[in-house]
């Protein structure tokens, strides 16, 4: 049986010529509904008309009403039929169910490569969503295999190598698609696609969708549908249970492990761990969703919009020809945004989850920015020494809280005297931590009893050895 198809649009004037011929020609004209607006115009091309109107109200579900189409369809078709069909012929449920069984389906209005390409590639594998592109437009583009790819003008050698090459990081090599061309299908892998294949003018190429679970290159909304599924109502009971409190340590715990991969140099680690990162922010941004708060495009909206307004210079009408003087326009607009009001706020604004060190760096900083501070290293160092005998003072004769406040004023001027020589005082800290470890496993490792029952004399001993043999 061979069946003629047509995309209805909403005037019947809008047609294609050959589309009008076909319906005026044709024996019977289906339609797939007789409440399109082009119905009336369309009986009066040709009187024999029918509809599946009525089993839209006796169908059980959609798969019993495409079944009940098809076969009403097949009972009435005698001659040259046509089926008018509405939306898009890709995704139309009556024109799968006739390809199952085996009608020859010709299709005459617009789009009818993909279409004929689509219904031959549903009888090699499931089509549900799909994308299409065009082959000479993949270069940087994303692709979300989560739905199937329809890459239409592939019909030279030369274009079917692109293809390959830009779809190779997303699907392995033998991942079988269906090329299309000169009005025949054949299944192709990937890997083949540009050698010793026939193409033709207008051939396309179908790769079928990719399981969640089975990609072999993920993307950012890949990350965020797994959340769901892991937050969900069959989900993982941890995951589940997570808020963003009981997460708060997780993020910082990331985030100092992103910085020991970049210190360690270590490109692989780096990228795990900034997976760890993005990790987090995907998942308080799905609680958050759950909570009906935002969601994580409202996340990327923010940020998005910042970077937009934060730089006028590149975005808008601002000037900015040194890297200091976008530091210094950034804080202003900052500011603004904040509605900071005094330079309190703005100190107020350094979070106190920071950890100390670092925020009485940020403080100084900032502190510098309007003019508050010395000229150089060389004129904060007395300070250091100041607050070293303050603090020596109240070790011998203060109290715990008079202690602890001389200590903290102490970091604080070692931490200014850091920052003056241009050194973070956070990347000093944890060498000397990094040097502490070396000389343990050292001793550790020369010791000929366990350290813990050695006596701190002998403890002393090796550890000098350990700073003599450098073992940091």
């Amino acid at each position: 049986m061979k069946l003629q198809i047509v995309e209805l649009v909403p005037e019947a004037d809008m047609l294609s010529l050959r589309a009008a011929r076909v319906i005026r020609e044709a024996d019977l004209i289906i339609l797939q509904s007789g409440h399109v607006e082009c119905a009336a115009q369309l009986q009066e091309w040709n009187e024999n008309v029918i509809t599946l109107d009525d089993l839209f109200l006796t169908a059980e579900d959609f798969d019993a009403l495409y079944v009940a189409g098809a076969q009403r369809i097949a009972e009435e078709s005698d001659g040259k039929t046509v089926f008018c069909v509405l939306g898009d012929v890709g995704t139309n449920g009556f024109l799968a169910e006739l390809a199952r069984q085996g009608v020859e389906l010709c299709y005459v209005s617009c789009g009818n490569a993909v279409a004929a390409a689509l219904t031959a590639a549903r009888g090699a594998f499931f089509i549900g969503e799909y994308g299409v592109f065009g082959a000479r437009d993949l270069e940087d583009m994303v692709f979300d295999t989560s739905k199937a790819l329809v890459i239409t003008g592939v019909d030279n050698s030369y274009s079917a190598e692109g293809v390959k090459c830009a779809l190779s990081e997303y699907y392995t090599e033998e991942t079988e698609g269906l090329l299309y061309a000169g009005g025949k299908a054949r299944r192709v892998r990937l890997y083949d696609l540009d050698r010793n294949i026939e193409l033709g003018t207008g051939g396309i190429f179908i790769l079928p969708a990719v399981s969640l679970y089975e990609k072999e290159r993920y993307g950012l909304y890949d990350l965020v549908r797994i959340m769901k599924v892991l937050r969900g109502e069959n989900g993982c009971p941890w995951d589940r249970e997570q808020t963003h409190e009981s997460l708060r340590q997780y993020i910082l715990e990331e985030a100092y492990e992103v910085v020991d991969a970049i210190d360690a140099e270590d490109v692989c680690a780096l990228y795990d761990e900034l997976g760890d990162v993005f990790l987090q922010v995907v998942f308080h941004a799905e609680i958050a969703r759950q909570c009906g708060e935002f969601d994580v495009d409202d996340v990327a909206t923010a940020v998005c919009k910042k970077m937009i307004y934060r730089h006028p210079h590149i975005f808008g009408e601002g000037k900015a020809d040194t890297a200091n003087e976008v530091v210094t326009n950034w804080e202003a607009i900052k500011r603004k945004e904040k509605n900071n009001e005094n330079f309190v706020d703005v100190l107020r604004d350094v979070p106190r989850s920071m950890g100390a060190m670092m925020r009485a760096y940020k403080l100084q900083k900032k502190a510098a920015a309007i003019g508050f501070d010395w000229n150089d290293a060389g004129e904060a160092l007395p300070k250091v020494e100041e607050e070293l005998a303050e603090w020596k003072a109240e070790l011998r004769a203060g109290t715990t809280d008079a202690m602890e406040g001389e200590a903290g004023d102490l970091l604080f001027a070692i931490v200014n005297v850091l920052r003056l020589m241009k050194t973070n005082p956070e990347l000093c800290l944890n060498k000397t931590c990094e040097k502490f470890i070396s000389r343990l496993a050292y001793m550790e490792k020369h010791a000929e009893k366990e350290l813990a029952e050695m006596t701190l004399a002998e403890l002393d001993e090796l550890w000098e050895r350990a700073k003599r043999e450098k073992a940091d």
